[in-house]
């Protein structure tokens, strides 16, 4: 059941549906294996599911709604539904284990004691995006270990590990219900509405010119502030999140497909071979060529 992520091309979905492995039982559960000098983050993007991980070895970046924290080995991270986050390598290796999932898992639907009662509280707070789980903190640690419960079921999937899936994401739900006292301050802010909005356009067609105006008339905004939007959330201009994330798509063709580095700069938008090697280059600290090369002799 469990499956390898390296990086995301999100389309631009507004259903953000994702793709399980049957909707009978509408659980992903992912790994990612990352290490300095190869691919290094899963970038800014948001889904229907509710999400939930840890850290199994090293150390990460993680950011959403604003909040930003490194988390270390043993810690982890609750993302609520439809909020943007970020995870970014902090370490020279580091393994994540996360589980993505409906809520339909745990509540059976919304016509249930189970999502009146437990689900619809948490879901439905937009002033509960998400939370950081230490492992120094004693609730904290409980959450984690049945987000560790959960992942093991999954990994090993013994007679039953649905239900062990269930039982313990659902256990998991109610520890962080029960823990909250919810800020009336709210992170779901129209600043971060209007950037999925554009983030969507962006890892929609990356491979085509994209303006900031296009981006701007996509949200429904001025161009102005559509610049003011990507530096409060990010701290940069449009262009360049654009370019960063291109960059990210390159960085994960050259080790996952045999497309020449040509085929690649072209496909990720960028129509001047010597602009993507200069691009590249500055973002990995080596050519195209060159990184391709080193990382399969590292494999």
């Amino acid at each position: 059941m469990i499956k390898k992520m390296t990086a995301i091309r999100i389309a631009a979905d507004r259903k953000k549906e994702q793709m399980h492995d049957t909707p009978l039982f509408p659980c992903s559960v992912y790994i990612s294996d990352w290490k300095k000098g190869g691919i290094e983050s899963i970038p800014w993007h948001w889904h229907n599911e509710i999400e939930m991980m840890y850290i199994y070895s090293g150390s990460a970046i993680v950011e959403y709604a604003g909040e930003k924290s490194i988390l270390e080995e043993g810690d982890g991270f609750f993302c609520n539904s439809r909020v943007l986050h970020k995870y970014q390598i902090n370490s020279i290796r580091c393994r994540v284990c996360y589980l993505v999932f409906d809520e339909a898992l745990i509540s059976g639907g919304i016509g249930t004691i189970f999502y009146q009662k437990y689900l619809h509280p948490i879901i439905s707070n937009s002033a509960f995006p998400g939370k950081f789980l230490f492992r120094s903190n004693k609730q904290d640690r409980e959450i984690i270990e049945k987000i560790k419960a959960a992942f093991t079921a999954a990994k090993n999937e013994p007679q039953g590990f649905e239900l062990d899936i269930h039982y313990n994401l659902g256990k998991a739900l109610i520890i962080l219900g029960d823990e909250q006292n919810l800020s009336a301050d709210s992170c779901i802010t129209p600043t971060m509405e209007r950037i999925k909005e554009m983030v969507d356009y962006i890892h929609g067609h990356y491979s085509e010119p994209i303006s900031t105006c296009e981006l701007a008339e996509y949200a429904g905004i001025s161009e102005r502030e559509a610049q003011r939007c990507f530096s409060r959330v990010f701290r940069l201009t449009p262009r360049q999140y654009i370019q960063n994330y291109r960059l990210q798509v390159a960085t994960e063709m050259l080790l996952e497909t045999s497309q020449s580095i040509l085929e690649i700069g072209i496909a990720c938008g960028f129509s001047n071979p010597s602009h993507f090697s200069k691009a590249f280059r500055l973002y990995q600290g080596c050519s195209p060529h060159v990184f391709r090369k080193r990382n399969n002799e590292r494999n």
